[in-house]
Order: C-alpha cells, then structure tokens, then sequence
C-alpha cells in the first residue's frame, strides 16, 4: 500500500484530495480493497436500479462513497414521492448509468472517488429539471455543460 497524490493536472485535484482524501494503490495501478473498504459503501435504495447498458439487468446494491451516501439516499427518496414507479421507468430515474468509476476520464474526477452520481440520458425536460433541484437540495453540485452528471462536494 502506498498513498499517492494526483498529479495537478486539474484546478479541482487540490479540492478532491482535500475533501476525500488520497488514493492507497496497489503495485496495478487501482485503489487497495482497504482504501475501497475504508470510503466506498454498498447503497440499497428503496427499489432495485434497472442497467442502462444491460437493460435486462437490475441491481440490488451500487457502490458509492461513504460521505454522499446518505444524500444520495435522500435524492432518491425525494425521487420516489415526486413520481409513481411506473413515471420513474418511463423518464428513466430508475436507471443507473454510473458512480464509481476509477480511472474514467481525461483527468481525475469524482468519479474516481465514488462521489459523482450519472443520470440516463432518457431524464430530460422537466423530469432533469425537478431532479436538479432535488439533488441540489442535497448538497449535489450540477454543471449544465454536463447535463446528466451530479457532483458530491
């Protein structure tokens, strides 16, 4: 195990250690399962999330870090009162695209940390609108450049 600090080839790499932290990496390349033990937990929201990309497919638990775990919680909570199971798979707020995602990007991002959730591209209009304003409510940073990405900070 070794701590590792991002190179600073991002304004935010300060920010994100700062706020979560360095990375432990093994001698491949990825975090130690004690790094991901100590900040990414298994999140059982109240109903099972359809795969965006295996639509067959639905999941049980999905892995996010441990401090945007309860706000997360609260936006999907928030979620449900504000639409009928059936409004949230048509819109698709049901689906999951992706949260943590080590290594994914041209830099580093909250992604790498567990603490950047991705809506399905299916949420437009006024459904995006209504779950940009619930996230935010939660403590979610959004950027309309990235429509569809909400960032714990």
């Amino acid at each position: 195990m070794r701590n590792a600090s991002l190179a600073p080839v991002s304004d935010l790499v300060g920010d994100m250690e700062l706020l979560y932290g360095q990375f432990d990496l093994g001698l491949e390349g990825r975090p130690t399962p004690a790094w991901e033990n100590r900040n990414l937990k298994r999140l059982r929201l109240p109903e099972m999330l359809q795969s965006a990309f295996f639509p067959e497919v639905y999941l049980l638990k999905v892995v996010v870090n441990r401090r945007m775990m309860a706000a997360l919680e609260r936006v999907y909570l928030d979620i449900c009162t504000h639409w009928s199971e059936s409004e949230r798979k048509a819109y698709g707020l049901n689906q999951f695209v992706k949260c943590y995602c080590f290594g994914d990007g041209a830099v580093p991002n909250l992604f790498w940390y567990g603490a950047a959730w991705e809506l399905s591209k299916q949420v437009v209009g006024e459904q995006l609108t209504e779950t940009v304003k619930i996230s935010q409510k939660q403590g979610f940073t959004y950027d309309r450049k990235r429509l569809h990405i909400f960032e714990y900070w």
